[in-house]
């Protein structure tokens, strides 16, 4: 009698622990796969790094620095703030060509911070490894692709308003050491914490 309310509630709570459908423009079909396992990815990640928020964590540590109580509360509310979005709200996907947009050099992807329903990403996006497929030592040399999606939704002015302060994970290491506060302020921070809280969950 309880038994289709049971499997009804189930498929309920599935589709509340997963992300939305995304939209894709000039994206194919590969790369359209490799965004949304990126997805999945990133908000698994996400999910990771909410219970890791701890002074106990080294992750936390070497990208945040020293504990501080102000810090966290602004770490955790980032880290809830990225999930939630991630979860709810519809992102556009735009595959951008070589040079186009801001795809200079070997810019991965990039967002306008008052448009938090956009994602440029740039062909060098897509020789990125998998986070799900990643070893820890792909992730210190070059990221992934599910960790840039947080590293750019961070930005966005009504999730983290993250600045770029540091790139790249030996200079983002030493920033946590001297500018903890600042820290909790930048983009790499969040996307390396998150990569390695689920990495290491894994």
């Amino acid at each position: 009698m309880f038994k289709p309310f049971r499997i009804t509630t189930i498929l309920i709570l599935a589709c509340f622990a997963a992300p939305v459908l995304a939209d894709y423009r000039n994206c194919n079909a590969q790369q359209q796969s490799d965004i949304e396992k990126a997805r999945v990815n990133a908000f698994d990640a996400l999910s990771a790094a909410t219970v890791q928020i701890t002074p106990q964590n080294g992750a936390y540590r070497t990208w945040f620095g020293r504990w501080n109580a102000v810090d966290a509360k602004f770490v955790r509310a980032t880290i809830s703030a990225l999930k939630n979005h991630i979860r709810t709200s519809k992102i556009t996907f735009v595959c951008e060509s070589r040079g186009s947009g801001s795809c200079e050099g070997g810019t991965y992807a990039f967002v306008y911070p008052n448009d938090s329903g956009t994602i440029y990403l740039c062909p060098p996006y897509f020789e990125l490894p998998s986070l799900s497929d990643a070893t820890f030592l792909e992730v210190f040399n070059s990221g992934t692709r599910g960790g840039t999606i947080i590293h750019e939704m961070s930005h966005y002015d009504e999730v983290g308003d993250t600045a770029d302060h540091c790139y790249n994970r030996d200079s983002c290491g030493d920033f946590a050491r001297i500018s903890p506060n600042r820290a909790a302020h930048n983009a790499d921070s969040f996307q390396y914490f998150a990569e390695d809280t689920y990495l290491k969950a894994r």
